[in-house]
């Protein structure tokens, strides 16, 4: 059952991994743009959430799209100014659906 276009609100950039560049210390992995698509952005709740009081609990999102072979599990996410590392990635090529846990990469 895929996602209605009504659903799907936000605009997310999908950052992928490019070659890596060597400075002074090591290599230094840089993303790039590879997409940008209609996905719904929820922030994830609940009780166990707020009972762990966790830092990195409050800026858990839930990120939902169609189908596409584009992101990945070493993908980073935009959204709104934030960007997000992916947590749990689980696709459905049948419905036509993504559904992404991630987290606020802290800069």
């Amino acid at each position: 059952m895929a996602y209605s276009t009504g659903f799907l609100r936000h605009r997310v950039k999908i950052l992928n991994k490019v070659r890596p560049t060597q400075g002074d210390f090591g290599a230094t992995t840089r993303y790039a743009e590879a997409a940008t698509v209609w996905a719904e952005v929820t922030w994830l709740k609940g009780v166990k959430r707020l009972a762990e009081a966790s830092l990195d609990a409050m800026d858990t999102v839930m990120i939902r799209m169609r189908y596409n072979t584009i992101v990945s599990r070493d993908s980073r996410l935009e959204h709104d100014g934030v960007t997000y590392q992916i947590q749990s990635l689980h696709r459905d090529h049948q419905d036509n659906t993504i559904q992404i846990t991630a987290t606020e990469v802290v800069k």
